[in-house]
């Protein structure tokens, strides 16, 4: 049975959510109708939110497009909706600007001179872009409201342009909650100082190699009463147990982690840290769900976003939330020295 826990203002959440980013073509090729049948099965086992984003897919948007065909029939009513904005069009370095040709962009200088006329910069990500960017998302998802909208930038310029803009959807009914996507400590403090309290959730990258925010930040989070959510449980697949030093990627993503490659030292320290953790595990656990088990079982209980691109993932991710890790072997883990940072 799927583990509940209490994680701030969102309430009770499933352990694991699932992360929508694999079903738009962006980087696996699963089928509409097969992420349709594992976001349903998800739901069905117990899973009670969604993770996704308004740059996931090809184009843009794709994802929640799909996820919004797969929560017709009433599977909407059944989970919480988590999305994130201020990168749309990143991919196409198109940040909604009009590549208009050499005489319309003299045409609109002269105009605007003569007539005085403010001349919009589409390139800003002004608090009016944003929450057109949050009415799209609804409408990409086919549902009237989104439970938690999120700043996408982990580091962002216009913090103050992100709050008006969510401040405004709350006020209209399209999101209930928002918050930020980032592991720093500083940029959370300041974008819920700017929020004046608002900042409800956070997503952070968070696993066995990846310890930074379990200095300060999740304190910080608990004191605040904001929902943790975790990202990067497996670290890019470092912790699926499936590489070695001897391992030769071809994927473009992963070609630095290759002899000679710019990630090479880290990628070396992050193997030697894994097989550290293999020492502490018995032959009846495996990696990967001390990977998933170790973060929900920390004491502030993040909820843990879980990517997956067929059924056998989904069934065998559901089972693995359905216990804690042992105290023990819990304890034991905590003490190694991981944090490598390797979300990169």
């Amino acid at each position: 049975f799927m583990i509940y826990h209490n994680n701030g203002a969102l309430g009770q959440l499933s352990a694991i959510g699932l992360g929508c980013w694999n079903f738009g073509g962006q980087w696996n090729k699963v089928s509409e109708s097969e992420a349709i049948e594992i976001i349903r099965y998800a739901i069905d086992n117990g899973i009670n939110f969604v993770d996704v984003a308004e740059s996931y897919g090809v184009p843009d948007g794709q994802c929640e497009i799909i996820l919004g065909k797969a929560l017709k029939n009433g599977y909407r009513e059944k989970v919480k909706i988590i999305s994130k904005i201020g990168w749309y069009g990143r991919r196409t370095e198109d940040h909604f600007n009009q590549k208009w040709t050499f005489s319309k962009r003299l045409f609109n200088l002269i105009f605007n001179r003569l007539f005085k006329y403010k001349e919009f910069d589409v390139k800003k990500r002004t608090p009016e872009l944003l929450r057109l960017c949050g009415h799209a998302c609804c409408g990409r998802l086919q549902t009237s409201y989104i439970d938690v909208l999120l700043c996408h930038d982990s580091n962002p310029y216009d913090i103050d342009s992100f709050i008006t803009a969510f401040d405004i959807l709350q006020k209209e009914g399209f999101i209930k909650h928002y918050g930020i996507s980032t592991e720093s400590i500083e940029v959370l403090k300041n974008f819920y100082t700017a929020s004046n309290g608002k900042c409800e959730v956070v997503e952070c990258d968070y696993s066995l190699l990846n310890k930074r925010i379990e200095y300060g930040f999740l304190d910080f989070c608990k004191e605040k009463n904001i929902t943790i959510l975790t990202r990067g449980t497996l670290s890019r697949g470092l912790l699926s147990g499936k590489y070695d030093l001897n391992t030769q990627f071809n994927e473009s993503s992963r070609l630095n982690w290759n002899k000679g490659g710019a990630a090479r030292k880290q990628y070396e320290k992050c193997i030697m840290t894994i097989d550290k953790i293999k020492q502490e595990l018995t032959d009846k656990q495996d990696i990967v769900t001390a990977a998933y088990q170790y973060v929900f079982s920390n004491p502030t209980h993040p909820s843990v976003i879980v990517g997956v691109t067929s059924m056998k993932q989904i069934e065998k991710n559901i089972q693995i939330a359905s216990n804690y890790m042992d105290i023990n072997l819990y304890n034991k883990l905590h003490s190694l020295d991981c944090n490598l940072n390797c979300s990169w």
